[in-house]
């Protein structure tokens, strides 16, 4: 086997505008400016060996481009992912592992701007390649040339607070639980019960579908006279996220269902319907659209391969996601804080004429953990999801959303909890029940 192809390197003379810039993390037993001319011929022009078509002006206008090669100083015991094959066939005959990051630049010529295509490009054979024992894509960078026909998130934070009527603080929000074997009318009582005790936005879990028991015409009339109600007793707003997850040619038909009934918000499980089936809803939609990232850890969990989440929230939000998951600050997600600050600052960092997404703190939630939230994240311009943490509450859904409520109150005054739980008996009842604040 041989993969001893030229190294195109990156002309400063040719324009960034053309190119998708990729950063990978990468172990393999081979030499790594040999590993980065398998890579570049796997993932553009050709193959492993050269073949007849593939001229040098085929290669300059659409092969991969190595913008650079950084080994990291150490060695990797062993292959972090099966090879299928003997180390030495790939010129490692000691077993010795080099690790590096790689940063490639894709001629967007060659995809255009497809998500489906842009995915088989920067994330397809290259993972099944027996010479790369590890490999995860770090970040993608997009030109403006490629941005331009993204629609992005139509609503984002702006539209979200403008719908509700919240500014200066958090939004407050809730999961309707049980997730699943519930009915229209009961989720609609849940609703009412946390909207009552001051919700501005609630959920459905991510695995509730348009069922027999609970279809979503019955659910949207039922949850949106059950928050209307609430809105006349209490005079907020509160925003209910539909989810409309369903096979493509459905998803359309049950946004009108939401649309038409009143609803304000949908709500879709983008890694599992696809990132063009939440893409062609945001260009579509008339209300925001909150996106839930399940499955997606299944790309983005491992360190030695997948992408990673910060990535994977650059796409959600390059589809149309007005609201996005990052993880859970101090919760009960495997990501670290520092990585869900990262999937934060995904959502609204400068990205052309892309518009920001409202980031949503969400696993392991509840009141007392409000003032961590405020300390790490450093912003008020995003969602404190809870599900347990309101829905478990011992006094019940408006007692425990009324708990949060109270809790950010104490926290944007710069209260302690407990010296604020004294007056405000959701709070304290909640922090006997869940446990101590987390600062």
């Amino acid at each position: 086997m041989s993969f001893e192809r030229d190294l195109i390197r990156f002309p400063e003379a040719v324009d960034t505008e053309d190119y998708v810039i990729a950063t990978y993390y990468l172990e393999t037993p081979m030499d790594l400016y040999r590993a980065a001319n398998a890579f570049a011929a796997e993932q553009s022009t050709g193959t492993w060996q050269r073949v007849g078509y593939e001229t040098d002006e085929v290669r300059e206008k659409h092969g991969i481009k190595v913008l650079g090669i950084y080994p990291l100083p150490y060695e990797p015991q062993g292959p972090n992912l099966p090879t299928g094959t003997k180390m030495t066939e790939f010129g490692a005959g000691s077993g010795k592992i080099n690790a590096a990051v790689l940063r490639l630049a894709f001629p967007h010529i060659n995809f255009g701007p497809k998500i489906p295509n842009l995915l088989t490009a920067v994330a397809g054979n290259l993972y099944e390649m027996g010479a790369f024992t590890a490999i995860k894509l770090i970040d993608l960078e997009f030109p403006k040339s490629f941005l331009k026909d993204f629609t992005g998130p139509r609503f984002g934070i702006k539209g979200t607070r403008e719908l509700v009527g919240v500014h200066g603080r958090p939004l407050v929000g809730a999961i309707i639980k049980p997730c699943v074997g519930i009915s229209a009318k009961q989720m609609a009582e849940l609703a009412y019960q946390g909207a009552k005790g001051g919700l501005d936005f609630i959920k459905d879990d991510e695995l509730i579908a348009d069922t027999s028991y609970n279809s979503m015409k019955e659910r949207v009339k039922a949850v949106t006279q059950a928050l209307k109600h609430a809105e006349e007793e209490t005079g907020e707003k509160t925003m209910y996220a539909f989810n409309i997850t369903d096979r493509m040619d459905r998803i359309r038909d049950l946004h009108d269902i939401v649309v038409e009934g009143g609803g304000i918000c949908v709500m879709i499980n983008a890694a599992t319907a696809g990132l063009e089936a939440m893409r062609e809803l945001a260009e579509y939609t008339k209300v925001p659209i909150h996106c839930h990232r399940d499955f997606a850890p299944m790309w983005a969990r491992s360190p030695y391969l997948g992408i990673s989440f910060s990535c994977l929230t650059k796409l959600f939000r390059l589809c149309g996601a007005d609201q996005t998951h990052c993880g859970a600050i101090s919760g009960k997600l495997y990501e670290t804080d520092e990585e869900v600050l990262g999937n934060m600052r995904a959502c609204v960092h400068g990205f052309g004429n892309i518009g920001e997404t409202m980031p949503v703190s969400s696993g392991g939630q509840w009141a007392a953990k409000t003032p961590i939230n405020k300390r790490k994240i450093g912003h008020l311009d995003f969602i404190h999801l809870s599900g347990g943490g309101i829905y478990a509450h011992p006094g019940g859904a408006e007692a425990g959303a009324r708990s949060v409520r109270d809790a950010w109150d104490a926290t944007l005054k710069d209260i302690p909890l407990e010296e604020y739980a004294n007056d405000h008996p959701a709070l304290k009842q909640a922090m006997e029940h869940f446990g101590k604040p987390v600062y």
